[in-house]
């Protein structure tokens, strides 16, 4: 009898070793603000680096279909290469391109959108000059610290790390915001047991400095005495904890409302309430809101967040202002109602339940400002039956392209679409896109 035939699994190839160091070129920018140059046909990401650069690199690993990679030696420079602003460069992971001459970096960054709506089908013709908010605006902004064998480090993570670099100065922050660091170590030092860490969220408000603590810790009596004197010493609008994981927000010093004004209707901010970076950039995106949607009206403003284009708006016309988290809601509701504003509330979670089209039916005009994940299931919803204008305000190109072209093949086309840099030197960019819907368009 025949035996059967043997079957061998054929062994894997063992993958090649990679180079410890390279000489590369650098030829482009990557999405991130990282350099990227060639070897072997594959693309090497190195960070802190502008094209034409010529420098020894080492190989760190593995980066998606290419190779990751830190400069050790820059052997020529590029030109476009400039002195960073801040001494923290390099090491905080909150710039990406301070390094880069300002007319090369508005270049690129013009051009995250330019190659977001090129890929869904879009000319370039279409994107109008990037509008950009100068340094130094910045009215809020998210810290973290970290408390190790009794030291204690406030600022921003290291880039595309956990590690928290401590940081003296920051050329992207209003002063307020920079002010409060000194005496802010001090207190966590006091309150903040040894080996935990956690997250600050600062805002800078009309009637002062709104902070939410992020973080376990134990908050005896002690402690919360301590944090109720900062907060006097410190003359703050607010304080307020929250652990990790709990919704609920433990109000630790509430000595006045924290008010934000949007079209000079003051607004009470929830802790840790959603807020434009900047005035000048909520200014600028305002601007170009209120210029699209011209006289139309009634109008839907989605994603609406505490109002601040819900306000500008209801100068104009009538405003249907939705939005899914209760407590921004509640604010922007308790505002229109105490100033007579032509503002109704709607409090929804558009992500599961997008305004449908037949509710969709009575507005002229819609406004979207959704988060970063876009406004996939909205953009169906007007696809179908929207109204004859749609302006949509983006803080990520690649899906405000994907919607565009949503808004596109169910009758609407795109007019202009606006970049505003409102994160100086990084790889974030908003953007406010126009669209009309066809003759003939569903």
């Amino acid at each position: 009898m025949s035996r059967p035939p043997r079957f061998v699994r054929a062994r894997a190839k063992p993958a090649a070793a990679l180079p410890r160091t390279l000489d590369i070129d650098i030829t482009e920018l990557g999405a991130r603000g990282d350099g990227i140059g060639r070897h072997d046909g594959q693309p090497v990401f190195v960070p802190c680096t502008v094209p034409g650069d010529h420098l020894r690199v080492r190989v760190d690993g593995r980066k998606s279909d290419g190779l990751a990679a830190t400069a050790l030696e820059l052997l020529r420079a590029g030109p476009g290469r400039v002195t960073p602003p801040c001494r923290h460069f390099g090491d905080c992971g909150g710039c990406a391109l301070q390094h880069l001459e300002d007319g090369r970096y508005g270049a690129w960054k013009r051009g995250q959108l330019v190659t977001a709506l090129r890929r869904a089908g879009f000319d370039e013709a279409l994107v109008a000059p990037m509008i950009a908010i100068a340094p130094g605006s910045r009215r809020r902004a998210t810290f973290a610290f970290v408390r190790r064998q009794g030291e204690l480090r406030l600022g921003f993570h290291a880039r595309a790390s956990h590690q928290v670099v401590d940081i003296a100065e920051c050329p992207l922050l209003a002063g307020p915001l920079l002010d409060l660091l000194p005496p802010l170590r001090i207190l966590l030092r006091d309150v903040v047991e040894d080996g935990r860490d956690g997250d600050i969220v600062a805002t800078a408000t009309e009637t002062g400095l709104d902070l939410l603590i992020e973080a376990e810790a134990r908050l005896d009596l002690f402690d919360r005495e301590r944090l109720a004197a900062f907060a006097e010493s410190a003359d703050l609008a607010r304080l307020s904890w929250r652990r990790p994981g709990a919704g609920m927000i433990e109000p630790l010093a509430h000595r006045r409302p924290a008010v934000v004004r949007f079209a000079g209707i003051g607004v009470a901010l929830p802790p840790g309430s959603f807020l434009q970076p900047s005035p000048e950039g909520e200014q600028a995106l305002a601007c170009l809101v209120l210029d699209a949607v011209g006289a139309a009206g009634p109008v839907a403003d989605l994603f609406a967040g505490c109002g601040s284009f819900t306000f500008p708006l209801a100068r104009k016309a009538v405003v249907h202002a939705v939005e899914g988290d209760p407590a921004a809601a509640r604010a922007l509701k308790s505002a229109a109602d105490h100033h007579g504003a032509r503002v109704s509330v709607e409090c929804r979670d558009l992500a599961h339940r997008p305004l449908l089209a037949a509710e969709l039916k009575r507005f002229q005009a819609v406004v979207f400002d959704p988060p970063r994940v876009g406004a996939a299931a909205q953009a169906e919803q007007l696809a179908q039956a929207g109204p004859p204008l749609v302006v949509a305000v983006s803080c990520n190109p690649a899906t405000l392209a994907r919607d565009a072209r949503t808004l596109v093949q169910g009758g609407y086309r795109l007019i202009r679409a606006t970049p505003v840099d409102q994160f100086p030197w990084s790889a974030h960019l908003e953007a406010v896109a126009v669209f009309e819907r066809q003759a003939g368009g569903r």
